[in-house]
C-alpha cells in the first residue's frame, strides 16, 4: 500500500467540499492525553488544531496518531515570550482546552476569566482530574491516580467484585480516552450553542467524572434485581453474606482457597459467552448470548443443534418462561448441566477446524465472533486495513506508520470529513481566516439541544448511549422498539435502565406497511436519526439514506456498526458486540495472556466509548448543517471504539516496539509507577522515573527498587504515605477503591434539585424509585459542568411502548386511528410476550 509523504497529502488534501469543521479554530494548551485525544478528534474533522508542547518533551509513537492533523507548536510557558505568543493564539481561536494540570493555566493568564475579556466568544474546556472545588480537586493527575479512584482495578475483571483480593492493573488509560471524547463533545456542543447565540462558554470535564460515565453499569445498583441479571450468576446467599466474609477474610486465605472459589464461580461457564480453543491452537471468542437468532445460529453453523433439540435444549424466544432452563436462546439463563452439556459439545467440535476457518464460518452465519488476535495483529489484518479501521499514514518522526483509522466519518453532498493528515510543527499561526463571529447575543434555551427532536432505533448499548447524551445536553429523543424484541431482557432491560435513560418509548412495526408510514410522519419533522442496523437490513425496513433524505432533506443519520471503517469493509455487515471487539483487536490478549485472554469489563471498554464518539459526530454534523454545509450521515464502530479506548498503542511503526504491562499479574509500568499494598490497603503510587530516588529516600526505602519500596509501603498507611511524599508536588498515591465503596461514599436519596447537589462533590449518584418497581442507583451525569449544561437528572428509563398513544397523537393520528393501530398490532402499549417492565422468568438448576 502505498503511503504519501507531508508534501503529496498537502498537495491532494484540497477539497471540493466542506470538512465538517473546517475554519474552526482550537487550540490544545499541554501535552496530558486527555486533551491531545480531545483535540485530535476534533482535527480528524477539518479544525485548525494548534498542540503548544513544553520543550523536550518525549517524542512517542503515540503522537503521531494524536497530533495528527495538528500542528505542534514548542513554547516554554515560563518564559514571556512562551506566554505571550500563547495568550495571543488563544485570543483568536474559537475553541481552547486546558490540559496544562491543576492551577496552571491561570498562572500563565491563560485561564478562561482573564482570555474572555479579549475573546467574549470563546469556548474554554478544562479537564483537570477531579472536579474543581471539591475536597479533593488537589488529587494526582495521573491515569493511574484516577483509575484507581473510580474502581478501575478492582471492578473491571469479572470476578473482581466478588472475590476482592489483589487488584488487576490495567494499562489502558480509559481515564485519558473517555476524557477525551466528551472533552471533544463539550468543545463541540459549546461551540454550537456559541453559533445558535453568540455566547462563548467555560466547561469543566473533570476525568473522573468522564471515566464514571464508562463505569455505568458496573456501579449501577437495582435493589433486589432478578438474580438472572447477577454477574456473575449465583445464588443471593453467595453474593450477599458469604462473599462479602471472605472479601473481608481475602487476605488470610491460601492460593488453594482462592482458586476453589473461583473454581466454583465459573463452574458451568457460559458456552455462548466463551473463548474456544480451535484446531490450530488459536481462540476464537463467541458472544452468542440472550438473543433471538444467534445461539440457534450458532449450534446449526457447528452442525449440533438437531443432535441438541433430540436431547431436549429447545428453541424459544429469550422471554419464554416456560423453557427456562433449557431455552438455548435464552442462554444464560441455560441451566448447568446444560451449559457443561454445551460447552463440551462445542470444544469438540471447534478443534476439528483452524480459528480463520471457524471466524469466516460463524460470521456468514451471522454469528458474532473474532479470532483472538494481539494489538500488533490487528494493525496488519488485511480486513482491518481494507476497511480504513488501521489506515497508513507518513509521521514527520517515525516514517511510514499503521494506525488506527478516522473514528468518525461524516458525509453529505457538499461534506465530508477530510483524508488523515500528518502532523507538521514549527508554524505558529492559524493556517486559515476565523470563520465570522456569530454576531448579536441572544437568549439561548434552557439546554444546548433544547427543541432538538431525535428518533432513537438502535439497541443494546453504543447506540443508546449515543441517543441519551443528546437528551442529557436538552434533546428530546423517541426510543422506537420493535413489536417483537430479538435480543433478551439483559440486553433490552437491564442495559436499559442506564442507557435509555431521559427519553421516550415507543412500539412500532416498522416491517409493516402502516408502522412504516407513521414511522415517516416522525423521520418528516426529526433533525437526528440513531441506528445500529447493518447495511444489508436498511432497505428493507425504509430507512436507508435515500429514502430518508426524500422524507426529510435535512435529517442527520448517525449508523454505529460493530465492524465498520470509514471505507466500509469485508465484515461491515457481520454482527458484534463489545467483547468480540476487544477480542479482535488485542485489549483481551493484553489484559490476560495470548495462551488465556480476558475480557476488561462489561461494557465499560468498548460499547459506551463507541457511544460517545456517535454523539461527537452528530454534534459535529449539526455544527455543518448549521454553517450552512448541509446533512450528512455520520458512522462509527464498536471497532474503531475499540482503538479509541487503547490509542497508546494503535501505532505500529517500524523500529521501534512498545513496551506495554500486560497480563493478570502485572503491578504496572515500574516501581515509579503501580500498585503497591499499603498497611490499610492498596495504593496507586505515581511519579516520573528520575523522582523514583528522592520518593524512596522519602519512604525510608533501602533503595529503588520494587521490592524495597514494596516492602517500606507495606508499613504505612495511605494518608502517612501521601503526606511523606509531599515535597514532591507531581507525584501521588492514591487509594485503590472498589465501586461498592466509591457508590456508598457519593450516593444520596433522590433530590428535586440535582444541579445544587453537585456543588463541592466530584460525583454523584441518585437512588430513586423506578418504573420496573425497584428502587435504582445511577450515576448523575456531571461530565459537562457549566452553566450552559445543567446537569441532567435525566427521567428513569420508561417501559417499552409507555408513550406510543402520545407521540402517535402528536403525530396526528386520532384516538380511534390509534387504537386500529395497536388492534392490528402495528403499534403497542407493551411488549405482548413480556408485559412486565423485567421479565418473570424462571432459571433452571
Amino acid at each position: 500500500m502505498a503511503v504519501k509523504s507531508p508534501a503529496e497529502h498537502q498537495k491532494a488534501d484540497r477539497q471540493t467540499v466542506f470538512a465538517p469543521l473546517e475554519g474552526v479554530r482550537a487550540l490544545n494548551l499541554g501535552g496530558i492525553w486527555a486533551g491531545r485525544v480531545a483535540s485530535m478528534l476534533l482535527a480528524d474533522q477539518g479544525a485548525d488544531v494548534i498542540d503548544i508542547n513544553k520543550p523536550g518533551g518525549a517524542d512517542v509513537p503515540a503522537r503521531a496518531l494524536l497530533s495528527r492533523g495538528k500542528r505542534e507548536l514548542e513554547l516554554d510557558l515560563a518564559s514571556e515570550s512562551g506566554r505571550s505568543r500563547a495568550v495571543r493564539l488563544a485570543e483568536t481561536a474559537d475553541i481552547v482546552i486546558d490540559n496544562l494540570g491543576q492551577g496552571r493555566s491561570v498562572r500563565f493568564g491563560l485561564d478562561y476569566e482573564t482570555l474572555k475579556r479579549a475573546n467574549n466568544q470563546l469556548v474554554y474546556i478544562s479537564m483537570p482530574a477531579i472536579a474543581s472545588g471539591t475536597p479533593t480537586s488537589g488529587q494526582g493527575q495521573w491515569e493511574a491516580a484516577v483509575a484507581a479512584s473510580v474502581g478501575v482495578f478492582t471492578d473491571i475483571h469479572a470476578l473482581g467484585p466478588v472475590l476482592g483480593g489483589r487488584p488487576n492493573f490495567t494499562a489502558l488509560p480509559m481515564a485519558s480516552a473517555y476524557g477525551g471524547v466528551h472533552g471533544a463533545i463539550a468543545a463541540s456542543a459549546a461551540y454550537l450553542h456559541r453559533l445558535n447565540t453568540g455566547r462563548g462558554a467555560h466547561v469543566e470535564v473533570p476525568l473522573q467524572d468522564a471515566l464514571l460515565s464508562a463505569m455505568a453499569l458496573l456501579i449501577m445498583r437495582i435493589e433486589n434485581q432478578p438474580q438472572y441479571f447477577d454477574l456473575p450468576p449465583i445464588d443471593k446467599s453467595m453474593s450477599e453474606v458469604a462473599l462479602p466474609i471472605l472479601r473481608d477474610l481475602e487476605a488470610h486465605l491460601a492460593p488453594k482457597h482462592r482458586a476453589a472459589i473461583r473454581s466454583h464461580l465459573v463452574e458451568g461457564a457460559q458456552p455462548f459467552f466463551a473463548n474456544h480453543r480451535c484446531k490450530d491452537g488459536r481462540f476464537i471468542f463467541i458472544n452468542a448470548i440472550g438473543h433471538v437468532h444467534q445461539p440457534r445460529a450458532c449450534l446449526e453453523a457447528l452442525g449440533l443443534l438437531n443432535d441438541l433439540i433430540a436431547e431436549g435444549i429447545t428453541v424459544a424466544s429469550p422471554y419464554d418462561v416456560a423453557t427456562a432452563g433449557s431455552n438455548v436462546s435464552d442462554s444464560g439463563g441455560l441451566s448447568v448441566a446444560w451449559r457443561k452439556r454445551i460447552f463440551a459439545l462445542m470444544s469438540a467440535r471447534l478443534l476439528t477446524r483452524t480459528a480463520a476457518e471457524w471466524e469466516a464460518a460463524l460470521q456468514a452465519a451471522g454469528v458474532p465472533v473474532s479470532v483472538v488476535r494481539s494489538t500488533e495483529e490487528w494493525l496488519n489484518f488485511a480486513a482491518a486495513l481494507e476497511a480504513g479501521c488501521v489506515s497508513m499514514l507518513y509521521d514527520l518522526r517515525f516514517g511510514t506508520t499503521r494506525q488506527a483509522g478516522r473514528f468518525v466519518t461524516i458525509a453529505g453532498e457538499g461534506l465530508h470529513s477530510p483524508r488523515l493528515r500528518a502532523r507538521s510543527e514549527g508554524h505558529g499561526e492559524w493556517l486559515r481566516s476565523r470563520l465570522a463571529p456569530a454576531g448579536a447575543v441572544k437568549a439561548g434555551g434552557a439546554n444546548i439541544l433544547e427543541g432538538l427532536r431525535v428518533i432513537d432505533l438502535s439497541n443494546v448499548i453504543a447506540g443508546p448511549v449515543a441517543a441519551r447524551t443528546l437528551a442529557e445536553l436538552g434533546a428530546d429523543v423517541i426510543r422506537i422498539d420493535p413489536v417483537h424484541p430479538q435480543a433478551g431482557p439483559r440486553m433490552t432491560m437491564w442495559f436499559g435502565v442506564d442507557v435509555n435513560q431521559g427519553k421516550r418509548a415507543i412500539i412500532l412495526d416498522l416491517k409493516s406497511e402502516r408502522g412504516r408510514r407513521a414511522f415517516h410522519r416522525m423521520v418528516r419533522d426529526c433533525d437526528v436519526l440513531v441506528h445500529n442496523f447493518l447495511d444489508r437490513s436498511l432497505d428493507g425496513i425504509g430507512i436507508c439514506e435515500q429514502q430518508l433524505r426524500q422524507i426529510n432533506p435535512e435529517l442527520t443519520i448517525c449508523q454505529i456498526s460493530a465492524w465498520g471503517g470509514p471505507e466500509g469493509g469485508p465484515f461491515k455487515d457481520f454482527p458484534a458486540y463489545d467483547p468480540v471487539l476487544q477480542a479482535a483487536t488485542g485489549i483481551t490478549t493484553r489484559f490476560g495472556s495470548p495462551e488465556a485472554p480476558v475480557m476488561h469489563g462489561l461494557a465499560s471498554c468498548v460499547d459506551y466509548i463507541t457511544g460517545f464518539s456517535a454523539t461527537l459526530g452528530m454534534l459535529h454534523a449539526l455544527i455543518a448543517r448549521r454553517l450552512g454545509r448541509g446533512a450528512s450521515d455520520v458512522r462509527t464502530s464498536l471497532a474503531m471504539g475499540a482503538q479509541l479506548v487503547q490509542f497508546p498503542f494503535m501505532v505500529q511503526a517500524d523500529g521501534v516496539e512498545q513496551q506495554v504491562p500486560s497480563g493478570q499479574e502485572t503491578h504496572g509500568y515500574g516501581a515509579h509507577y503501580r500498585l503497591y499494598r499499603a498497611r490499610d490497603g492498596w495504593i496507586a503510587l505515581c511519579s516520573r522515573p528520575s523522582e523514583l530516588g528522592r520518593i524512596a529516600g522519602l519512604l525510608n526505602s533501602a533503595d529503588s527498587s520494587e521490592a524495597a519500596i514494596s516492602a517500606a509501603i507495606a508499613g504505612l498507611s495511605t494518608p502517612e504515605i501521601s503526606r511523606r511524599i509531599s515535597p514532591v508536588p507531581s507525584a501521588s498515591a492514591t487509594a485503590v477503591i472498589r465501586l461498592d465503596q466509591l457508590r456508598d461514599a457519593i450516593l444520596i436519596p433522590e433530590a428535586s434539585q440535582a444541579d445544587r447537589q453537585l456543588d463541592g462533590r466530584p460525583l454523584l449518584m441518585i437512588e430513586r424509585d423506578h418504573p420496573s418497581g425497584h428502587r435504582t442507583a445511577l450515576p448523575v451525569p456531571s461530565w459537562y459542568r457549566s452553566a450552559i449544561v445543567p446537569p441532567a437528572l435525566l427521567t428513569p428509563a420508561p417501559k417499552p411502548g409507555r408513550d406510543t398513544e402520545e407521540v402517535l397523537a402528536e403525530l396526528g393520528y386520532s384516538q380511534t386511528e390509534i387504537d386500529e393501530l395497536i388492534a392490528v398490532r402495528t403499534a403497542a402499549t407493551a411488549w405482548p410476550i413480556s408485559p412486565d417492565y423485567f421479565p418473570k422468568v424462571r432459571r433452571g438448576a
